[in-house]
């Protein structure tokens, strides 16, 4: 015990493991949960969408609570737990009190009221806090370290620079709530919400995401190395700067998110949709993103280096000036695509439909273009030397001023179907085809 200002004494805030408040808890809460059952059979907490300053009532409302209390409301609290129609038992109310600094390690405290409630600071490590209302509280620099949260309410929260760190966080809520700084490192949130949550510079390597709703979430700058964001919600979600290499995406739903100068090497993306994403500047080096979805999305000046497209579809992108050198494009969908100044060479859109799309400038040295469909598209000024376009499509292809010369596979039946001009350098034997029809 240490006391606290105003001469109320707190729960130390460093509590040795054993002593006699968590002796005592212990013994409570064992004893009763033996005589009754699971904890989850009786617990009945509502959602706590309220508003703090119209619903919280609680006895300590801006004031401190002595330890005495304290203990003597979690005796109460054990009791409720186990049978909430022990007379004897009563639910936890702390709502809007001030326990900063107070240590809560290892207690049981699932389905305790702490809206509102000042804990800054405040050491949760280990605690089980299985639906716990932590709505509006002040949670920052707090210790949650491998606690059990599993739906907890902690919408509307600020919990900057706090410590989630192997944390259960399954189903908890999380909305609008300020994690700025805070560790969720190898944490689970599978099933969470964290729409409209602010994770800038959030460290989140390795912490699982998968089927978390982080719609209109803020994760700039944030690290998520290793993180499984899989079949996850991250609609209009802001990713600038963020570092998501190797992360798991797959079936992710990015559409209309800012992931400019995102780090998505290595990433999984298979089946994700980015349509209207914005990737400007992005590294997608040597991701994958089988039948991704990233129609429309502007993508200029990202990289795509041996990055796997197999069947993705990238219609009406913006891909100026991005890089896709030695990029798996077979089966993609380019169609109306702007690729004007992009480095495709070596890269392999066999099958590809690039109908309409513009490739002026472009640099497609040694490009795979088998069976690709080019009709309609602009190359005007690309560079074909060494591109295969074996069998490949040219209904009304503008080739003019293209050198042709040096490609590979192109016969007369094709080179009559394109647009050609003086500037056109073709192949040697092949002639001129009639004017196209403006």
């Amino acid at each position: 015990m240490n006391t606290g200002k105003a001469g109320y004494s707190h729960v130390s805030s460093v509590k040795p493991r054993g002593s006699w408040i968590g002796g005592l808890m212990g013994c409570l809460f064992i004893g009763w949960m033996m005589a009754t059952g699971a904890y989850g059979e009786h617990l009945d907490v509502s959602d706590g969408s309220t508003d703090t300053s119209s619903d919280c009532h609680g006895a300590f409302l801006g004031k401190q609570v002595p330890g005495e209390t304290l203990i003597r409301m979690f005796a109460a609290h054990a009791r409720w737990l186990a049978d909430h129609q022990d007379p004897k038992g009563v639910q936890a109310d702390l709502c809007g009190a001030d326990l900063a600094g107070v240590d809560f390690r290892e207690e049981n405290l699932s389905g305790v009221n702490f809206q509102g409630a000042n804990l800054t600071r405040a050491v949760f490590t280990t605690a089980k806090l299985v639906h716990v209302n932590f709505q509006k509280a002040n949670l920052t620099e707090a210790s949650f370290y491998s606690v059990d949260m599993r739906g907890a309410n902690v919408s509307g929260a600020r919990a900057r620079l706090a410590d989630f760190r192997k944390a259960d966080l399954t189903q908890a809520n999380f909305t609008g709530a300020d994690l700025r700084e805070a560790n969720l490192a190898e944490s689970r949130f599978r099933l969470g919400v964290l729409r409209g949550a602010d994770l800038e510079e959030a460290y989140l390597v390795r912490a699982d995401f998968e089927m978390a709703n982080l719609a209109e979430a803020s994760l700039i700058r944030a690290d998520g190395r290793e993180a499984n964001f899989q079949r996850a919600l991250l609609a209009h979600v802001k990713l600038l700067d963020a570092d998501l290499n190797r992360s798991n995406l797959q079936e992710a739903d990015l559409r209309s998110a800012d992931l400019s100068g995102v780090d998505l090497g290595l990433a999984n993306l298979n089946e994700a949709v980015l349509t209207q994403a914005n990737l400007r500047e992005a590294n997608l080096d040597r991701a994958v993103l089988f039948q991704a979805n990233l129609e429309g999305a502007n993508c200029a000046g990202a990289s795509f280096q041996n990055a796997d497209l197999l069947e993705a579809n990238l219609a009406n992108s913006h891909l100026l000036r991005a890089t896709l050198d030695e990029a798996y494009l077979a089966k993609a969908n380019v169609q109306g695509a702007n690729l004007e100044g992009a480095d495709v060479s070596w890269a392999n859109l066999a099958e590809a439909d690039l109908s309409r799309s513009n490739l002026e400038f472009a640099v497609m040295f040694r490009t795979n273009l088998h069976e690709a469909k080019l009709d309609g598209a602009t190359l005007y000024g690309a560079d074909l030397r060494g591109a295969n376009l074996e069998h490949a499509s040219f209904r009304g292809t503008r080739l003019q001023g293209v050198a042709i010369r040096y490609a590979h596979g192109l016969v007369q039946e094709q080179l009559n179907e394109a647009c050609v001009d003086a500037r056109t350098r073709l192949p040697e034997g092949m002639t001129f085809p009639l004017p196209c029809q403006q």
